[in-house]
């Protein structure tokens, strides 16, 4: 047996292991969909950085800040720093130019967060602010606003209905096209790692949008059945050949790898590369976090492909060609019954 195929019972092992692990964890504590607001509120604290605030002075600012925050009986649930020039459109969550010359605290609160305490909290900030000293010609300033978000869940779970109907098509396409045997290979290796995908979030608590890891599992389903689309053009091509087509089970599989294996490395190397360098350059937070995400699904998906899958259709084309072997004999009988 070559390698992959005698591993196989690893390969199963370890995706029941981290399955098993993310359905209890999921069962318990669900995804984590922090990210998932319909609305937030925010208080931002100002300064322009042309006159240097001293380390003490950027630090009074803060602390100043989430103590007025604390007195109010409010919390915030992110704190982000932000550099640049305020967009002078003036709306009410502006973005910041990068090249700008103003340095920005901005506290994220949630939508239920009371308006009035957080009026209170910037009353007291200013008061503060008015009352400490700074270099000649800073220009501090407080601010609150109020964002309401556009839901992400209705349009993470369209594109995850649309993905997902792409892989159904894809399945019904290698059954057809491929044969049976190698679209039930296909199925298993995209459940698995639609719940290898799916079990990553849920044990690594990653922050994502609500209808985000099904997104995913869809992506993984597609990324799997393509990688395994390359392993079957092969298979059948090997299968015109008179000298490869009397192969075993293994032997094929095994040959079909050689030849592809380059090419759903390639495949799966370019589609994380993509991945990654597109969550680099996004300057929208929640649109390098969904492509980030998606990384895993095609991890998981390479996974499968290169170790998994051949594994398994050793098996499943093993019981196929069987179950060939004993028809083709069953007529050949008949046919000699027959005198034919």
């Amino acid at each position: 047996m070559n390698k992959r195929s005698r591993l196989f019972p690893v390969w199963i092992a370890l995706s029941a292991v981290i399955i098993i692990a993310g359905i209890v964890l999921f069962a318990l504590f669900g995804f984590n969909t922090a990210m998932d607001r319909t609305e937030s509120k925010t208080v931002d604290v100002s300064y322009n950085v042309v006159v240097e605030l001293s380390e003490e002075n950027k630090q009074f600012l803060q602390d100043t800040s989430e103590a007025a925050f604390s007195a109010n009986g409010i919390s915030y649930d992110e704190k982000l720093e932000l550099e640049g020039q305020a967009d002078p459109s003036g709306s009410s969550q502006s973005s910041f130019y990068p090249n700008g010359n103003v340095f920005t605290v901005r506290y994220i609160f949630d939508g239920s967060v009371s308006s009035e305490a957080l009026s209170a909290s910037v009353a007291d900030i200013e008061e503060a602010v008015d009352a400490a000293t700074f270099a000649d010609g800073a220009e501090i300033y407080v601010s609150s606003h109020t964002l309401a978000l556009e839901g992400q869940s209705e349009a993470l779970w369209r594109a995850a209905v649309g993905v997902a109907v792409g892989a159904v098509v894809a399945l019904i396409y290698i059954g057809i096209r491929f044969g049976v045997g190698c679209a039930l290979t296909g199925l298993a290796a995209a459940v698995n790692d639609i719940l290898l995908t799916l079990a990553f979030f849920a044990i690594t608590r990653v922050p994502v949008y609500a209808f985000a890891p099904w997104l995913y599992a869809a992506i993984a389903a597609v990324a799997s059945l393509a990688f395994w689309l390359v392993r079957c053009m092969k298979l059948r091509e090997n299968a015109k050949d008179p000298a490869l087509s009397a192969l075993s089970a293994e032997e094929a599989v095994g040959e079909v790898c050689k030849t592809t294996d380059k090419t759903v490395f390639a495949l799966s190397g370019i589609a994380l590369v993509i991945l990654a360098v597109c969550a680099a350059c996004m300057s929208v937070g929640g649109a390098a976090v969904l492509f980030a995400g998606a990384l895993v699904p095609v991890a998981a998906a390479a996974y499968s492909s290169m170790l998994l899958a051949p594994a398994l259709h050793v098996r499943v084309k093993s019981a196929f060609d069987k179950q060939k072997a004993k028809r083709a004999r069953y007529h050949s009988k008949k046919r000699a019954v027959r005198g034919e």
